[in-house]
C-alpha cells in the first residue's frame, strides 16, 4: 500500500480490533492448576489504548482461547468488543461491523498468525507485529516494528492516531 493511500485509510478508522496471544501478549501462555491462566500484558499497550478511547474511538479484542486473564484486562481497559473462543474470526469481525454499522474502512485489525488472515477481507488496514508469521507480514497493510506482547498495540495506536493528526494534541492536553 502506498505511503499517502495507508495515510488516508487511517484517516477512517473507527475501531480498532486484535489478537490476544502474540499481539496483545507475547504469545506464551501459562497454564496452572485449578483452570489459571497467566498472561503477561505491555503497559504500553494500556496507555495507548486509554489514549485511544480519549480520542473517542473504540477497540476490543478477538481470541480463539478462553482467558479469565484477557476478561480482567480488557475489563480494566474499557474494551468495546470482547469475543473468546472465536472459531470464525472472520464472521466475528462482519457481525462486529454489521452491529456498529461500520464500513469495512472503518476497521482496523492486528494479527500476528495465520488464523488471523480470514479478518483481512473484512477490514481497512491490517497490521503485523514484528514477529508475526512470515506470510501474515507479508499479506499486512503495515509491518510493525514492535512485537507481540511488548507495544505492537501501542504502536498500531501512534501510528493511526499521528496519521489522523490528533496524537500530539491528545498528548499535551492527558499527559503535559
Amino acid at each position: 500500500m502506498e505511503k499517502t493511500d495507508f495515510s488516508k485509510s487511517c484517516l477512517d478508522i473507527k475501531l480498532l480490533l486484535f489478537d490476544c496471544d502474540g499481539v496483545l501478549t507475547d504469545g506464551r501462555i501459562i497454564l496452572g492448576g485449578g483452570g489459571l491462566d497467566i498472561k503477561f500484558f505491555s503497559t504500553r499497550d494500556g496507555l495507548g489504548i486509554s489514549l485511544w478511547h480519549k480520542a473517542g474511538l473504540s477497540c476490543g479484542c478477538i481470541t480463539g482461547r478462553f482467558s479469565e486473564a484477557l476478561q480482567r484486562r480488557a475489563e480494566e481497559l474499557s474494551f468495546e468488543e470482547l469475543h473468546l473462543k472465536a472459531d470464525d474470526k472472520r464472521a466475528v469481525v462482519a457481525g462486529i461491523r454489521s452491529r456498529r454499522n461500520l464500513s469495512k474502512q472503518e476497521v482496523a485489525y492486528v494479527g500476528d498468525d495465520l488464523n488471523d488472515l480470514c479478518v483481512r477481507p473484512e477490514v481497512g488496514l491490517f497490521f503485523a507485529p514484528a514477529d508475526a508469521h512470515q506470510t501474515v507480514i507479508t499479506r499486512s497493510d503495515f509491518h510493525l516494528g514492535k512485537p507481540g506482547g511488548h507495544g505492537a498495540v501501542r504502536e498500531t495506536i501512534d501510528i493511526i492516531l499521528s496519521e489522523k493528526r490528533i496524537l500530539d494534541d491528545l498528548i499535551a492536553k492527558h499527559f503535559e
